[in-house]
């Protein structure tokens, strides 16, 4: 049963500056190594007003990475600022880090939580144990990691979509997860500022590793099934849907089936059963394949950046895998579509400069570079018809 909170009242200050920020084209954002694209599919939706929606996504690795602290979090809010996106997903958010958020953006981003682990001891606490009882009045939130959406505006109805997958959660070697992750993709229809439509905005974070027995593909598979299966209702009614995460699989069909759910028809190669256009569809650079995923006649495909920082030196041109997504359920042309993976790492040992060039970066004592998280900043953006 789908846990939706009670509709508030959307009040958003539509002020001079703020529209400032958000008139920008985003045709600097379009990389410049990228073919042009020519194709104009009509939209799907009725007749209406066209905007530019401007989303990112980005699993912050807030535990694993950074310990729960919030001393590197200007680094994230400073993107944030530089793109003015509508919306932010993040991921792996421990609670503190969330709160820091909310009261850093105040009166530009309003934003919400839900946890993946409320007994996370990553985040900065070493005895999560209180969290165990049956009691949640009593719980200790800095044990809580999960995700978060973030609009700018006003947030509305929540929407929290269990997806399955709770049972049997092994690692790559088989080994269980403990402790084991609780998934929920974070909706909230959304009030954005200069968006007069509607909008609903989802951060979600599927199962992760890869594992022999292809247990974790199989529930991913389904997870995705869920989450898009329960998105077509707002769909119907209209809305602009955003579907922003870590999916923990890869575009290619040959590869994983998991996005065919998400995945439009037209998408080459393999095609979909989905309803969604994803922001970095038309990108070949960081696929090492023997022969490129999308080629003409294909406007829309199957592909894009890598969004995995590389954890040690590269060799070459190499990159890792494109596991996170920005998924629009309408665009108005695929030439509106564009999709931007950027790398964090620390050019400095102390960890106050990023640098987006690993060969820039400072690395450990073990030869790994420094970086704030293991994934990329991932900004997408589409022109949509609001309704």
């Amino acid at each position: 049963m789908r846990i939706r909170g009670i509709l508030a009242a959307f009040v958003v200050a539509l002020s001079v500056v703020l529209m400032a920020g958000l008139a920008q084209n985003g045709a600097d954002l379009l990389r410049p190594d990228r073919a042009a694209v020519t194709d104009a599919e009509p939209a799907d939706a009725g007749p209406g007003t066209e905007v530019q929606l401007k989303t990112v996504t980005f699993n912050m690795c807030g535990g694993l990475c950074n310990k729960g602290g919030t001393d590197k979090l200007n680094h994230i809010t400073k993107e944030i600022n530089d793109f003015a996106p509508h919306l932010v997903m993040l991921q792996e958010v421990c609670w503190q880090q969330y709160e820091w958020f909310d009261t850093t953006h105040q009166g530009t981003y309003d934003f919400g939580f839900t946890p993946l682990l409320t007994t996370y001891t990553g985040c900065g606490v070493s005895d999560c144990s209180v969290n165990t009882d049956n009691d949640p009045a009593n719980d200790d939130k800095r044990c809580w990691i999960g995700q978060v959406v973030g609009a700018r505006g006003a947030l509305g109805a929540k929407d929290e979509i269990p997806l399955g997958g709770e049972q049997y959660q092994i690692k790559e070697d088989g080994s269980p997860v403990v402790p084991a992750r609780t998934f929920n993709a974070l909706c909230h229809d959304v009030a954005l500022v200069g968006v007069p439509g509607k909008v609903k905005g989802c951060s979600v974070h599927l199962r992760a590793y890869p594992d022999a027995t292809q247990v974790n593909e199989r529930a991913r598979v389904a997870q995705a099934a869920r989450l898009a299966s329960e998105l077509d209702e707002d769909i119907a009614a209209g809305k602009v849907v955003v579907v922003g995460g870590d999916f923990n699989t890869l575009p290619q069909p040959n590869k994983t089936p998991a996005l065919d759910s998400f995945y439009r028809a037209g998408a080459m190669p393999g095609g979909g059963i989905g309803r969604f256009y994803e922001a970095d569809h038309d990108d070949n650079t960081y696929w090492n394949l023997p022969e490129p995923d999308c080629v003409a006649p294909a406007t829309s495909c199957r592909t894009g950046e890598s969004t995995i920082v590389d954890v040690s030196p590269l060799v070459g041109d190499q990159r890792n895998s494109k596991i996170d997504y920005i998924f629009f359920s309408e665009t108005t042309a695929h030439a509106t579509l564009s999709g931007d993976a950027l790398p964090m790492y620390f050019k400095d040992a102390v960890r106050t400069i990023i640098t987006r060039l690993p060969e820039e970066a400072a690395k450990d004592s073990a030869g790994k570079y420094l970086k704030l998280s293991d994934h990329t900043f991932y900004r997408g953006l589409a022109t949509v018809t609001v309704s």
